[in-house]
């Protein structure tokens, strides 16, 4: 009798191995769906029982919204999405919780995502009622429901990880029409408010931005690629890279965006051709003189070039650092007018060398103020703060260390036919070792014990820069639901970002996306509804 050894073991681990290497989001859902199998977490989708939502409600809920859709009972249809209706609530009975996120890669409880569906279906189903329903009753929808901002939140060094969450974003058709930058970040999010969704999708397909890049010789041997210039000999690159949180690539990148995508353009003039709401956050040492939230309202004439260098802080990108405008006449000339002494003694800190943290605060709180934003999507491009952040979406599965396999009764081959003996032999529970939900609790409480202790340290003024660049992060404010998205990085080469390689950009965009498709469907879940009712708002100005 000899024993059969299941096939699983091999599956799951080739399964693991192989998300970290995957293409397209096509690709990774199919190898971790294999996954989800694998470790049994499909039968979990399967069955609608939780303790972290109230599936009763949400039960109740779908089956008034197919009654009233099979009676043809609009009135009661539209009702159900009222300012006061459930529908409009984005987190309705408990269903964006992230601990429903944590145990399947590729979604959640089937009846999440199935009454998700039929709200999305059902609300471009009133949109084709223009009898019944006026645009003004999206409209109302939306404010009721809120609005979704995506945050790239600084890392200058390795900022050119948000390109890969802008694309993974959008090729999912979930990227939101706010965005937040700060830094690097504020480069990256002025070259997707300043393109439409058409423009950016072709920008970022392939290798385009580096072959367009590469047309520019002058670009190139001004940034120091090609001939390496005095301001670009190796000390330099080092002290960039020590000092001022940039390498060479990153440099360029700047140059190219300000150069090519940005030009000239204002806040306002950026809105109305795309109608994307571009937010850039500076740190003036008088928050009284120049506001610390730069966008189409609070400062509508500002040059988003400018802007994005005062971002950085005084003299890090640009030698001149200072905020441009366009005057009446169309002529760009200082915002501020430095002949002024209060002026003159204005200058822009860069996020590190706040020395309070808790002013980081202040630009979000500003920003669901003016646009009433109740849901951020963070992406924060620094590796070496993803074990501290306390945000973003860990996995169970992404630990497959702690797996193991449960013990099956001899089997003799003999006794079964071939077909028979494939499905025995086919798949192998796993499940998971106490162990490790005991090692996970411990890291957590560890993590907020760090986290709170840093935040002490930094209100009291004892952190250095350097240890709050790798130790603090920004904030936003309470009240609103966030998810932040990390970079997973399995290796990273010191020479790599020193010598700041052309490939960079490729290499940085891959990563970022590959970070950003574990977090879809929570992102999915909770910006489904709202990314509709903008739709449906946009067709009726359109055939209005």
């Amino acid at each position: 009798m000899d024993k059969i050894r299941p096939r699983s073991r091999t599956m799951y681990r080739e399964a693991i191995a192989g998300l970290d290497g995957c293409d397209d989001y096509e690709e990774w859902y199919e190898k971790a769906s294999l996954v989800d199998e694998l470790t049994g977490v499909d039968l979990w989708r399967r069955n609608f029982f939780s303790n972290r939502f109230d599936f009763e409600s949400l039960l109740e809920q779908y089956a008034a919204l197919m009654e009233a859709l099979e009676d043809n009972d609009l009135e009661a249809v539209k009702a159900r999405f009222t300012n006061t209706g459930p529908t409009m609530l984005r987190n309705f009975a408990g269903i964006v919780d992230k601990r429903l996120f944590t145990k399947s890669l590729v979604g959640t409880k089937l009846l999440i995502e199935q009454y998700l569906d039929k709200v999305v279906d059902t609300l471009y189903f009133l949109a084709e009622q223009p009898e019944v329903v006026e645009r003004t009753f999206f409209q109302r929808c939306k404010l009721s429901l809120g609005a979704t901002a995506l945050a790239l939140q600084g890392g200058s060094l390795f900022g050119l990880f948000h390109l890969g969450v802008l694309k993974a974003l959008l090729d999912r058709n979930l990227l939101p029409n706010i965005i937040n930058g700060t830094s690097m970040g504020a480069c990256v999010a002025s070259m997707a408010c300043c393109l439409n969704d058409g423009e950016l999708e072709d920008l970022l397909t392939g290798n385009r931005i580096v072959s367009t890049i590469k047309r520019d010789a002058a670009l190139l041997k001004e940034c120091g690629y090609g001939s390496i210039d005095e301001h670009f000999n190796i000390g330099t690159l080092v002290e960039n890279v020590v000092h001022n949180g940039y390498s060479k690539d990153v440099y360029l990148f700047i140059k190219f965006i300000q150069k090519s995508v940005i030009g000239d353009l204002t806040f306002e003039e950026a809105f109305q051709r795309t109608g994307k709401v571009l937010n850039i956050v500076v740190h003036p040492t008088n928050k009284n003189i120049c506001p610390s939230l730069l966008n189409y309202v609070t400062t509508p004439n500002v040059l988003i070039s400018s802007a994005i260098d005062c971002s950085f802080g005084s003299n890090t990108i640009s030698k001149t650092t200072w905020l441009l405008g366009k005057n009446i006449d169309n002529k760009i000339v200082d915002y501020l007018d430095r002949k002024e002494p209060h002026y003159q003694e204005l200058e822009f800190l860069p996020p590190q060398s706040v020395e309070d943290s808790t002013q980081l605060e202040s630009p979000y709180t500003r920003l669901t103020e003016l646009f009433n934003v109740n849901n951020f999507i963070v992406s924060l491009a620094r590796p070496y703060l993803a074990p501290l952040a306390l945000n973003d979406l860990k996995h169970d599965i992404r630990t497959s260390e702690y797996y193991y396999y449960k013990r099956f009764p001899y089997v003799d081959p003999s006794s079964y036919s071939p077909l028979q003996l494939s499905k025995i032999t086919k798949l192998e529970p796993l499940a998971f070792k106490f162990k490790y939900h005991l090692e996970r609790k411990m890291k957590h409480v560890l993590t907020m014990e760090l986290k709170h202790r840093v935040e002490i340290m930094d209100s009291l003024g004892l952190l250095s820069n350097w240890i709050k660049r790798i130790a603090i992060d920004e904030k936003t404010p309470r009240s609103a639901t966030e998810v932040a998205i990390v970079p997973q990085m399995n290796s990273l080469s010191v020479s790599r970002i020193i010598e700041g390689r052309l490939d960079n950009i490729n290499y940085w965009m891959e990563r970022g996306q590959q970070s950003t498709w574990p977090a879809i469907s929570l992102i999915k879940t909770r910006c489904a509804v709202e990314f509709t009712l903008d739709d449906n708002i946009k067709q009726f100005k359109k055939n209005a």
